[in-house]
């Protein structure tokens, strides 16, 4: 296996939830290459069962900073999930993330904002939606079994009073505030079956009555329910409870529409999923979901082959095989084998409500809007601003373009031996300190033969670089950037730039990239001269592109900006 192909991840909270995501990793190609958690002797017992070769870590922002990784998983308490993300997303990492997303509309917000400027994948870890009979049911919703769906429950009915005074952050993050606190569980299947919708709004109550925790103050409200309008118009109702004492009835789930409708165990004494379709029986009786599972009527026609026929890893992870399931997409995801199935939109769109929620119990039960991440564009208040994007039009995919390197100069690929040159040409560009744990950590998504320099024969310095990455990201889930693209301020307006750009290029069309872009910045005019003349056109993701895209066209006809 390549480097390309390993891909090594780094645990937050290894010593906790963390650690649980290792078995699903190593069995889909990856590798645990550092752990973190912030008690001592926790992590190195946990430390000890990765073994002896793994980096181990008490501070977050320290592993990011001195750990060669590709991807982190977050498997920390839900108010640390946004703080521990965004570090990883700047550098450019992948991230699975427990759920929720985030514990406030603010933190969600900056959030999105990070994964738009991130060439990292995002992805949510909701597990409940890989479980088989929600798969199941989302394969025939999806293929419209269910006719018009209208209606779902989900109700997530866990007592944890005792479990949240040993974890206190449970104690203020999930039982000590009122209305939804912990959605995804519920919304998380219910949205995959209902394909391209989302919540609008949400209305919240919940019963007066409080149980007391061992120091007598009182828990939330009991019961909290959420109601849920669709852009369709259909209705959710969500029922999350975490402290009132009853037999387990944990996950619970209905979907309604005008050909079907599913009812999921209750746990009680017989109970069976259950499933009525129009399509299975024009009698409108109940049918043993479990059975037609069994008997493979319905699993072989609409269960996924993944799940027909599960690898014995996905029998031993948790959830009934989900967290197996789910680092299997977020993996594919990585690679550019598939797109994020839960990326950071999907995973707002389980997140918001809930917040949402906890807003609406506060005024009475009022009905109050909940934001689609997608219309928030660029947020002024983010401390970065959106990066520009480009895309190598389709219609070029035929006709790669030649590097023309002038006499003198030299283009080859990187060798070991150039790093120090390397380093001095990134620092001489303004791209700050790149030493070799920098540059063997970027080094990883580079294709086999897609690193490459241009010498200066006389004097023997590196002049101009670029690189050609696989990098998948949620605008992009099967793409492949035009990375680092340096110059020599002393040999500008040589078509350096042009060149290496152009071989980069060049290397991912012959790798059969269909999805090639770039990032780059509204002041950076010479680079921005050479995209265009390369072939490369504007990407327009995100409100407020236009408008930047026509400034900078006004200035480059002002004067043009000579060429690196």
């Amino acid at each position: 296996m390549s480097d390309l192909q390993r891909l090594n991840v780094g645990l937050v909270g290894a010593a906790g939830r963390g650690g649980t995501f290792r078995a699903a990793l190593e069995a889909n190609g990856a590798r645990v290459h550092a752990v973190c958690d912030t008690r001592p002797e926790a992590l190195d017992e946990a430390a000890a069962r990765f073994g002896g070769s793994v980096e181990r870590y008490t501070d977050h922002s320290e592993m990011l900073q001195r750990s060669v990784l590709d991807a982190v998983v977050i498997g920390t308490p839900q108010h640390l999930h946004v703080e521990q993300a965004i570090p990883a997303l700047e550098r450019g990492l992948h991230v699975l993330s427990e759920v929720p997303a985030g514990v406030s509309v603010e933190e969600c917000r900056a959030l999105a904002a990070a994964c738009r400027r991130s060439r990292g994948v995002y992805m949510l870890a909701e597990n409940y939606a890989y479980m088989k009979p929600n798969v199941l049911v989302r394969e025939l919703a999806r293929r419209g079994l269910f006719g018009t769906v209208y209606y779902a429950e989900g109700e997530y009915l866990h007592e944890l009073k005792g479990l949240a005074e040993q974890t206190t952050w449970r104690r203020k993050w999930q039982m000590g505030i009122d209305g939804i606190t912990y959605p995804t569980h519920s919304l998380g299947p219910i949205l995959q079956w209902m394909p391209g919708d989302r919540v609008t709004r949400v209305c919240c109550e919940a019963a007066d009555h409080r149980y007391l925790d061992p120091d007598g103050e009182p828990y939330y409200r009991s019961s909290p329910v959420m109601l849920c309008k669709t852009v369709s118009g259909a209705l959710i109702k969500v029922r999350v409870d975490l402290v009132s004492e009853r037999p387990h009835a944990m996950t619970n789930y209905q979907l309604q529409g005008t050909d079907g409708v599913y009812e999921s165990s209750r746990g009680g004494p017989g109970e069976r999923h259950k499933i009525w379709l129009r399509a299975l029986s024009e009698d409108v009786r109940w049918h043993d979901l479990d059975a037609l599972m069994n008997i493979d009527r319905l699993a072989a026609e609409f269960l996924p082959d993944a799940w027909r026929n599960p690898p014995p890893e996905a029998a031993r992870a948790g959830h009934g095989g989900g967290d197996y399931f789910e680092v299997l997409d977020f993996v594919r995801a990585i690679r550019g084998e598939a797109p994020c199935p839960i990326g950071i939109h999907e995973a707002l769109d389980m997140t918001l409500p809930g917040l949402v929620s906890q807003q609406s119990i506060l005024q009475g039960g009022a009905w109050l809007d909940v934001p689609d991440s997608r219309a928030w564009g660029d947020d002024s208040d983010a401390p970065t601003r959106l990066q520009l994007q480009m895309l190598w039009p389709e219609r070029l995919l035929t006709s790669p373009p030649a590097p023309a390197v002038p006499d003198g100069y030299r283009l080859r690929t990187y060798t070991d031996a150039d790093e120090a040159g390397y380093g001095a040409l990134m620092a001489r560009a303004g791209f700050g300190d790149w030493d070799r744990v920098r540059i063997d950590s970027v080094r990883r998504a580079i294709l086999p033969g897609g690193f490459f320099v241009i010498e200066h024969l006389s004097s023997g310095r590196i002049v101009a670089t670029a690189m050609a990455a696989h990098r998948p990201t949620n605008l992009h889930p099967e793409g492949a950037e035009l990375s680092w693209v340096a110059g020599d301020p002393e040999h500008r307006g040589k078509g350096l730039g042009r060149a290496v750009c152009a071989a980069v290029t060049r290397r991912l069309i012959g790798a059969g990239y269909r999805r090639i872009y770039l990032l780059t910045d509204d002041h950076r005019l010479p680079a921005l001269k050479i995209y265009l003349e390369l072939g490369y056109e504007p990407f327009l993701f995100a409100d407020g592109m236009a408008e930047r895209w026509q400034q900078i066209h006004e200035r480059l006809m002002g004067g043009q900006p000579a060429d690196v």
